[in-house]
Order: structure tokens, then C-alpha cells, then sequence
């Protein structure tokens, strides 16, 4: 079988693509790998066939801090809705469905698997009849799941009220993406689809939906209605920071470490992670931040006892520390809970605030506002590290998420059926 995968570089979701395509790949079938030229060098470790969009947005570098969303400006949630269509979903979904539908017709797939975010590649799948699979890197992001509260206000379950809550900003949040309806008709248009009556409509080409997380962490008891169903987690240590060693000196510390991770994509982070550092630096701590390639080297002062690397590896570096204080990317979150260690969140937008209600809902941490203090800071820390009730809930919690960890496989194995049962 021939799969097409196409994603954009936006920050955690590429690894999963990545990582269920290879698995594809080593179970003898063909993958090509459609998404932003920065993206190039990842795709081809993986041994994956790769090529750049041509005319849809193509971003050449991961640090850029004139990434199309520029989400990271906005609070308004409208207008983070509105930003998501104007510079993904919609507006250029016209030049994304083009660019599928000819990588399509040189590479004659059996089956596409997109990003949720990438409705022209949805229209392109469509419009050849092919197969739609969606894989997610994290919980859903639309509000089209009725069994659990809708993404973005960082809601957590609860009774009667919270139910009449959740089905009232269902609506109102499913109204915010309307924005897009002239955009995405207008592409569907041009390449001979019928118009849709809502913007989410979209999403209903799609046979198969795997969520890139654990249900566990997703407040998940139940199985999830159709076409969804978790592939656990699928985190992988990115190419640029698999090898970086870790200094001895943090190895060898005695002092409780404390790890400061603020996402590889460029969302505004240099203030927080300094007032954190400034926060670590009057404890018996010893800290570690990490910049990945969205803040430049020395943009960021070490102090006495917080070091400041420019790449590690997470799966080697988390396992030694007492706690995480991060934005609450799902990436981040997942990789520190799989190791029992609890987290301060500080959201600063896109899933944070989901990931962060869910760390809450579990008791494995706390949540701060993106603007707190150095001392918020300090008193965050010292009561993870002071009252084992928060390690206990990490450690549970990760079991619980190890056990669903399959390697991307089970989500290799869904999307394979899929295209089989064409």
C-alpha cells in the first residue's frame, strides 16, 4: 500500500507524523511525506520519501519567529480562531489542496493521512476519492466531540452544570470557525466539490481519526465515539537533540533538579522562561533550561545554580528531574508525566490550557498564568517538591500512559485497514 502524509511545521505535531510513517514504512509499504522544507531533514533520518509544498505556505526554518499563525500574540479566543483560518485552515487551503492533489498524481497513494489543521490536503483526498485519515499530535482541537468538554477554555468534566457549559461553548466555538466558510468554499469550488453548510463540515471526509495521546491523560474512561480512537502517545526525541549529551555537572547533581522547557517553536517564550530562571535561582535547586531552535543562544541568562543548554534530550534529561516547568505542550507534558514527574504549567495558548486542565484534573501539577512573578514561580516549584502528593499523581498517571504506549503502531495499523478496506 502507498500512503501520503502531509502535515506543516507548527511545532509538535511533525515527530508523530513521522513516527507512524516510518512504522508504515517498516511494515513494507510506500510513504511519502508532504510538508514545510524545514521539515526536510527530519523526514529523510526517518528514511522517508519528502517533498516541500510549492505554492501553500512553506516555512524554511523551524526558529522564525514570523510564523504564519502568529497565534502567540493573541489572546482573544475569536481571534486565535480567526488567526488558525487566515493563515492554515482556510485561507490558503486552495493552494494546500492543489499541492496535495498534484503530489497525489505523481505518487498515486492509497490512502492520504493529514494534520487536522490542513483543510485543503482533507479537500484533496476528497475531491480524488481517496481514504482521509487524521492523525492528531494531542487531544482534539475541534468541538465536535460531545463526550468530553470542547478545546480551548481548558475545561475540566463535571456535573449537570458543566455539561449545559460545555454544549453552549460547543456552538459558540464551532460559529468562530464560520470565519472560514467563504475560503474553504470558494477552494472546494475551484476543484469541483459542493460548498459546505458549516466550516467543521470539512472534517466529516475523514474516515479514520487517531488521537496522538493517551486515554488515560484525555479524562478518558470510555471509548471515544466514532471515527475516533487514541494511538497513545507518540513522542519522539527530535533529530537535532538526540544526541546532545547532558554536562556532568547537572548529571552528577545532588540538588533537586528542575527543568525549564518552553516548546521548539517561536510563541513569544524569552520573558517567562527569564522570570523562571529568576525564580530558580533563590532555591536549593539545581535548574536546566532547554531552547530548542526558537530562541537564540544567549538570549537567555544562566544563574549560578540554572545552567542553559541549546538542544538535550528530553528523554534523557527529564528522568532526572523532580519537577518541569513548561508551557504545557502536549509533547512536553506527556514525555515528563511517562517519567512520574510533576509539572508547572504556563500556557501559552494552542493545547496548552487543555494539557494543563487534564494535569490538574489528575493532581500531577499546578497551573500559572503565562505573566507570573519570579515568587508565583518559586512558591509553584517548592510545593511540588514539598508535598509528595504531586510526584504519587505523576507517577500514577505515567504508568497509566506507558501502558498505552505502542510506538505509533496501533495508528500504522488503523490507517492500513483503512486504506484496505477502500
Amino acid at each position: 500500500m502507498r500512503f501520503l502524509f502531509t502535515t506543516f511545521e507548527g511545532g509538535g505535531h511533525v515527530a508523530p507524523a513521522l513516527l507512524v510513517a516510518r512504522r508504515l514504512r517498516d511494515t513494507g509499504h510506500e510513504v511519502a511525506f508532504l510538508s514545510d522544507a524545514a521539515n526536510r531533514s527530519q523526514a529523510e533520518d526517518a528514511g522517508l520519501a519528502f517533498e516541500a509544498w510549492r505554492t501553500a505556505p512553506n516555512r524554511v526554518a523551524m526558529a522564525q519567529a514570523d510564523d504564519p499563525l502568529q497565534d502567540w500574540k493573541r489572546r482573544w479566543p475569536p481571534a486565535v480562531v480567526r488567526a488558525i483560518c487566515d493563515a492554515v485552515l482556510a485561507r490558503p487551503a486552495l493552494r494546500y489542496a492543489q499541492d496535495t492533489i498534484g503530489s497525489i498524481e505523481r505518487f498515486h497513494p492509497d490512502a492520504v493521512i493529514s494534520n487536522e489543521l490542513l483543510f485543503g490536503a482533507m479537500m484533496a483526498a476528497e475531491r480524488c476519492g481517496l481514504p482521509l485519515g487524521l492523525l492528531t499530535a494531542n487531544v482534539w482541537c475541534f468541538p465536535t466531540r460531545t463526550d468530553l468538554p470542547p478545546f480551548g477554555p481548558g475545561f475540566r468534566p463535571g456535573g449537570w452544570f458543566a455539561a449545559r457549559r460545555d454544549r453552549n461553548a460547543r456552538a459558540m466555538i464551532a460559529s468562530w470557525y464560520d470565519h472560514a466558510l467563504p475560503d474553504l468554499n470558494a477552494a472546494r469550488r475551484a476543484i469541483g466539490l459542493p460548498p459546505l453548510d458549516r466550516a467543521l463540515d470539512q472534517l466529516a471526509a475523514a474516515k479514520t481519526v487517531m488521537l496522538g495521546t493517551s486515554q488515560a491523560f484525555d479524562f478518558g474512561e470510555e471509548p471515544p465515539p466514532a471515527p475516533f480512537a487514541y494511538a497513545g502517545p507518540l513522542g519522539e526525541v527530535p533529530n537535532w537533540a538526540r544526541s546532545a549529551p547532558i554536562p556532568d555537572a547537572i548529571a552528577a547533581a545532588t540538588a533537586p533538579i528542575v527543568l525549564i522547557s518552553f516548546s521548539t517553536t517561536f510563541q513569544g517564550q524569552a520573558g517567562a522562561i527569564a522570570r523562571c530562571v529568576q525564580a530558580l535561582a533563590s532555591l536549593p535547586v539545581q535548574g536546566v533550561v532547554t531552547l530548542g531552535p526558537a530562541i537564540p543562544p544567549g538570549s537567555v541568562r544562566a544563574a549560578s545554580n540554572v545552567a542553559v543548554l541549546t538542544e538535550a534530550s528530553h528523554d534523557r534529561l527529564v528522568p532526572l528531574a523532580a519537577a518541569v516547568i513548561a508551557h504545557g505542550g502536549h509533547g512536553t507534558v506527556i514525555r515528563a508525566l511517562m517519567h512520574g514527574v510533576p509539572i508547572v504549567c504556563m500556557p501559552m495558548g494552542r493545547d496548552h490550557p487543555e494539557n494543563a486542565a487534564r494535569i490538574i484534573h489528575h493532581g500531577a501539577g499546578l497551573r500559572l498564568s503565562r505573566s507570573a512573578s519570579p515568587r508565583s514561580i518559586r512558591a509553584a516549584v517548592m510545593r511540588l517538591l514539598r508535598q509528595p502528593e504531586f510526584a504519587r499523581a505523576a507517577k500514577l498517571l505515567g504508568a497509566r500512559i506507558r501502558a498505552e504506549a505502542n510506538g505509533g503502531r496501533l495508528a500504522a495499523k488503523a490507517f492500513l485497514g483503512m486504506a484496505r478496506s477502500r
